[in-house]
């Protein structure tokens, strides 16, 4: 008997989830040719025709070839948690580690919190999920994710987290704007101008009610979901916003001036938290992600602030 490889293996298996050889060599990024031959090989080694291959259908696995879908399977996994092993005993992160988002802090947190995983911790993959907070925690009680980052002022009860970084609220206005000189502005002051608000629950419920805490009943002008799209338009004088974190350059996505401005209102106290499900015992994974967080957003400013 031939040698066989976990090599024709791996194109085995795909070659029997796929139904077709074009397809998996499509998901296995080789070509076609290199498929076929490992799956010849394959058959040459076991000396039983595991496949019936036909232009018009695909692939088509024997009796023969089922059963050998099923104890390649098992190979590969078992290769899989060798490797893992070899990781742990290196002290590496291994596994898979899920992480809800919600979308506004999406641009500021997750490339560096991905950047630094796959640097220092490349045996370990991240999932990410992004959405509205109610969406996250459910996700996260459903245990489809295993911690999320968001403002604490969308916290429901039922979940643990560790506070990552003060944040507050900015006014931002087009760059001409009448109160632009001035380095704080009370909401009062904009009552009579629409405002460009962000779509997404429950963000823009709280801002609402912020506005009518301090005596302002909101003109809302224009509702978007995404930041960039409630920028440009600022930018471009069709209303003021309110809105957590403040990007480097303070230019919208089309390269025109934004201000900045501090609200001169008590407002709340808010952050940007990292929950989890009450209870939940952290992985070594979470617990990196949380040490990273804590350090590399830790301080009030940018880029959450």
């Amino acid at each position: 008997m031939k040698e066989l490889t976990l090599r024709q293996l791996q194109y085995f298996v795909a070659v029997a989830e796929k139904g077709s050889i074009s397809d998996a060599a499509r998901a296995l990024h080789v070509s076609p040719g290199a498929v076929s031959q490992a799956l010849t090989d394959l058959e040459s080694s076991l000396a039983v025709q595991l496949t019936l291959r036909r232009r018009a259908t695909g692939v088509t696995l024997t009796r023969a070839g089922r059963l050998a879908a099923d104890q390649a399977r098992a190979v590969l996994a078992e290769t899989d948690r060798l490797r893992d092993t070899a990781h742990v005993m290196r002290g590496e992160l291994v596994g898979t580690l899920r992480i809800g988002c919600f979308p506004t802090l999406s641009p500021w947190l997750l490339p560096s919190i991905i950047e630094h995983f796959l640097r220092e911790h490349p045996a370990l993959r991240l999932e990410i999920a992004e959405g509205p907070s109610d969406e996250l925690q459910r996700q996260l009680a459903d245990g489809d994710i295993d911690a999320c980052l968001m403002y604490s002022a969308h916290l429901r009860r039922g979940l643990d987290h560790e506070r990552i970084a003060p944040v507050r609220l900015r006014l931002v206005l087009p760059a001409n704007h009448r109160l632009a000189g001035r380095d704080e502005i009370a909401l009062a002051e904009l009552s009579a101008e629409p405002a460009v608000l962000t779509s997404l629950q429950p963000a823009r419920d709280l801002v609402e009610n912020l506005m009518r805490h301090v005596g302002v009943e909101p003109r809302v002008g224009w509702s978007m979901s995404n930041v960039d799209t409630i920028r440009a338009m600022v930018a471009r004088g069709l209303g003021y916003s309110l809105l957590m974190g403040r990007p480097h350059g303070d230019l919208s996505y089309d390269g025109l001036p934004l201000i900045y401005r501090r609200i001169a209102d008590d407002l709340p106290e808010n952050a940007v938290v990292l929950a989890r499900v009450r209870g939940s015992k952290p992985t070594a994974a979470l617990a990196e992600l949380t040490e990273f967080c804590l350090r590399e957003f830790g301080t009030e400013g940018r880029p959450v602030q």
